[in-house]
């Protein structure tokens, strides 16, 4: 049997051990701060080779934004500017030429009412490609005008009908006029 002796008149106890170890690890944590510095200090520098590759892509873009500057100066000269209109020109001719009136006509006789007719229809291709259709119609009752936007509704080939305007009969013209627009799908 093992006796202890303490002589002090306030005895330390087991906090001796526990700050022994809080300063042991106070100063791991403080090394280990240390070493963390240190290698981010010395490892900030960049690899050469991604300093090179870098240079490299400077250089390249470099380039490019002296050939995108003559190439914009070349088509801002009058010459260019007329060039860059005509291609628009024809590139509106060459899309308005691709659309099919034979198939325009069927697919609209195809949802018109047997009391509405079509007095005028006129296509426009927009920038993304697709076609709106600005129809003028006449129609003997208001009724039949109304099937007609039905038809165009649950048609996969129109889009939802925007109307425009109306008029009602007039001694010269018997009918109710409408005009309205439509999207048209037709492969161009």
């Amino acid at each position: 049997m093992r006796v202890e002796l303490n002589l002090a008149s306030e005895p330390f106890g087991g906090k001796r051990a526990f700050w022994t170890l809080v300063s042991v690890a106070g100063g791991l944590l403080t090394v280990l701060a240390i070493v963390l510095v240190w290698t981010f200090v010395t490892s900030s520098d960049l690899p050469e080779d991604l300093i090179v590759r870098e240079t490299q892509i400077q250089a390249e873009l470099a380039g490019l934004a002296q050939a995108e500057a003559q190439a914009t100066s070349k088509l801002n000269t009058p010459l260019g500017v007329e060039i860059i209109d005509r291609s628009t020109f024809l590139n509106q001719l060459l899309l308005r030429k691709g659309i099919s009136w034979t198939r325009t006509f069927a697919d609209v006789e195809k949802v018109l009412p047997p009391d509405v007719r079509a007095v005028m229809i006129r296509p426009e291709v927009a920038f993304s490609g697709t076609i709106q259709l600005d129809m003028t119609v006449g129609a003997k009752s208001p009724d039949g005008f109304i099937e007609l936007l039905l038809a165009l509704e649950e048609s996969e080939l129109f889009g939802y009908p925007n109307v425009r305007g109306s008029a009602p009969p007039t001694e010269n013209n018997p009918s109710f006029s409408y005009q309205l627009t439509v999207s048209y799908e037709q492969e161009l």
